[in-house]
């Protein structure tokens, strides 16, 4: 008996010694105390991800996503020495294209060795960009860019079911507090980490859930983009980004605003639309319609703030092979997106 409780005795002491080792590490090296309080955000961070990607676009089977511990994608040595920070949705976030072959690894290339790194969000519109900043990005130690490049549109003119992005946070209680944990648990971090890395090559991609667009691209008589969007819907888009604006220069930093395109019509060289033919004499331009009506209030909004404005969705004539599906792009799509924007944006860099 005496033999039991001394291995008893000593199974507990050893418990305890680990559980005090255990509580030390998670406060020495966890966020519990010190270090930015990242709550119940879903910011990815600390992830290195491999996707597969050759069911998309042609090119290497393995797509490399890689986030650093600020939730930031891209290379650079200082928060403070960033050229241009990028924010938009999924179309700036671009989960399924690898490490370099993004459109701001090509912009960074064509500028010259411009610092330009990657804060988009999978998923979020204005609303969340504008959020960003006091929930994340303005916990950033030393993040100061010079400029913050919006690449919006997209994702504003479907809002709906939106608020778990928008939000940065999971509508459901258990997923905010298993959230909280893993954000403030070095123990937890370490644990994904782990995960992530044996898991990875396991993903497959889900961005691709409807065929991309094909032609014959046609010319026709296009609607009125003012007639084919909720005009109180495309007013209050115009005020979000009048807000991004400043939000964007209350952080000591010049806006960019950029307006997006999809891959189910073209612009022509001379900038007129093009739909796909549906039917003898008709033409389907109603994306482009709606599309339009977003990106010139955007334009307008920005005109207005006095901030650098460049309307890619009226002016970029993308081609076949540029999207893998609607509104995401390839590396081939990133490259034509970089190539248009390095022109426009070297003169600006440069004051």
């Amino acid at each position: 008996m005496a033999g039991r409780t001394s291995l008893g005795r000593l199974i507990a002491v050893n418990l305890g010694i680990l559980l005090a080792g255990l509580v030390i590490a998670e406060l020495a090296f966890g966020s519990w105390l010190f270090g930015p309080g990242w709550g119940t955000m879903n910011i990815p961070r600390d992830v290195r991800r491999i996707f597969d990607v050759s069911g998309l676009y042609g090119g290497p089977k393995d797509a490399v996503y890689s986030r650093d511990r600020w939730g930031l994608r891209g290379v650079y040595e200082d928060p403070g020495a960033i050229d241009v920070l990028t924010i938009g949705g999924s179309t700036t976030d671009q989960r399924f294209i690898g490490d370099g072959q993004t459109w701001q690894d090509y912009l960074s290339q064509d500028l010259g060795g411009r610092v330009v790194v990657n804060a988009g969000i999978d998923g979020q519109s204005t609303l969340g960009h504008l959020r960003a900043f006091d929930r994340w990005l303005s916990q950033i130690p030393g993040l100061k860019p010079r400029f913050v490049l919006a690449y919006i549109g997209v994702n504003d003119a479907h809002l709906q079911g939106q608020q778990q992005w928008d939000d940065m946070a999971s509508p459901s209680v258990w997923r905010r507090a298993g959230r909280y944990v893993a954000n403030h648990s070095a123990l937890v971090q370490v644990a994904t980490t782990i995960q992530g890395t044996l898991k990875a090559r396991k993903a497959h991609v889900v961005h691709g859930g409807t065929e991309v667009a094909r032609g014959p691209w046609v010319a026709g008589r296009p609607p009125d983009p003012a007639q084919a969007a909720d005009a109180a819907l495309v007013e209050a888009y115009g005020q979000r980004v009048t807000a991004l604006i400043a939000r964007i220069r209350a952080a000591g930093a010049q806006a960019i605003i950029v307006t997006q395109s999809r891959s189910d019509y073209r612009v022509g060289a001379a900038g007129q639309p093009l739909g796909r033919g549906m039917a003898p004499d008709s033409v389907n331009f109603g994306s482009w319609a709606m599309q339009t009506a977003f990106n010139r209030r955007a334009m307008a909004a920005c005109a207005e703030a006095g901030a650098v404005c460049l309307d890619l969705g009226r002016d970029l004539a993308f081609e076949d092979g540029d999207f893998y599906d609607w509104v995401h792009t390839t590396p081939a799509g990133n490259r034509r997106i970089a190539q248009w924007l390095a022109p426009r944006l070297a003169p600006v860099l440069a004051q």
